[in-house]
């Protein structure tokens, strides 16, 4: 069995601060294309620096980006 993210709740903390990925790209310095890929859980495997960067930015713990399931 493994950890794997089973929903991504980047959106949930965009709305609660009325952005949208558009914002986070600009703020965070990660492209559009990688932030959408990272919502739709195509490529969760992201960096923890990454991970601090967002969670930073929408004010929320690294925790707190993603629901995580065993599968």
């Amino acid at each position: 069995m493994e950890l794997v993210p089973v929903r991504c709740r980047i959106p949930e903390h965009l709305n609660r601060l009325g952005k949208n990925q558009q914002w986070l790209a600009d703020v965070s310095g990660i492209s559009k294309q990688r932030i959408s890929e990272i919502v739709n859980l195509q490529k969760y495997n992201i960096t923890i620096t990454r991970a601090i960067v967002l969670a930073h930015h929408l004010r929320c713990s690294v925790d707190d980006l993603f629901v995580w399931a065993w599968r």
